[in-house]
């Protein structure tokens, strides 16, 4: 497998600076200068996450690795390890993708992105995201059969989902849910977000029925439902067309000896 880059330099601009200065990864320079890619302060977050690091690497080259098979695509979101909230060296659990959350009696939980975060393919990153797998996806039987995933469930209950604006969701419980958390943050984490701008154009609900049909019979697909679950494959990460928040992108369409993953510019 092939990675390219590693993070988005983020240098003091001096030793009194009073803010992080965003600094162009070198390998992304041209692409920058052609107009293939927007400038980085109009790729990243606002805010951006700012990684306490006792040393700095530097940005470029290739790593090549040796997998068992051709599902360990999914092991790049392990080693990505990209989540709303996750765990710090201390084992706390601190917000990552997430810019803050707010958490009231263990029930209430408030999560607030970061303004300007945007998907791989450069579509903001937004409550929508969240809406849409939440009531589209999650509370749809046809897309999930057995319902929410238990770690949403406190004594069987689901959470009182809202969107509050274009970046803030609240989940309510009637009771505390310690489980949430960890769950977003494990290995293989509870996704609760799916890029909508793409999913969208698979579900019933939002796609032209002939359009969609016609995919579904050139995918050789049972129905929507199956199509819609086949591309959203958020932690095996086997679509290289699905919008992806993970360091690394799928550029490989399955099957293949070999995968190559890239830098995600966004």
């Amino acid at each position: 497998m092939k990675r390219i880059g590693l993070t988005l330099l983020l240098l003091l601009a001096g030793a009194q600076a009073a803010r992080a200065e965003l600094r162009e990864t070198p390998m992304l320079r041209e692409l920058v200068a052609s107009g293939q890619l927007p400038k980085i302060e109009d790729r990243v977050p606002r805010e951006p996450l700012v990684a306490k690091l006792q040393t700095s690497g530097s940005p470029g080259g290739e790593l090549r690795m040796l997998m068992g098979g051709p599902k360990d695509t999914r092991m790049m979101v392990v080693y990505g390890y990209a989540r709303l909230v996750g765990y710090v060296p201390s084992l706390d659990i601190e917000p990552d993708i997430l810019q803050s959350i707010e958490i009231e009696g263990g029930r209430i939980y408030t999560l607030h992105l970061r303004p300007g975060h945007k998907w791989s393919d450069g579509h903001p990153f937004t409550s929508e995201d969240f809406r849409y797998w939440f009531e589209d996806v999650a509370s749809n039987p046809q897309l999930s059969p057995s319902g929410l995933p238990v770690s949403l469930l406190v004594q069987g209950d689901p959470p009182r989902f809202e969107v509050l604006d274009e970046t803030t969701i609240r989940f309510t419980w009637t009771r505390p849910n310690p489980l949430f958390l960890p769950d977003l943050a494990g290995p293989s984490p509870l996704f609760i977000y799916c890029p909508s701008h793409y999913l969208k154009q698979f579900h019933e609900k939002y796609a032209d029925k002939s359009t969609l049909d016609e995919l579904v019979k050139r995918a050789k697909q049972r129905n929507w439902a199956a199509l819609h679950a086949r591309l959203d494959g958020m932690y095996r990460n086997d679509n290289p067309d699905l919008p992806s928040l993970e360091p690394w992108i799928l550029k490989t369409k399955p099957p293949s000896d070999r995968f190559i993953f890239e830098r995600n510019p966004s």
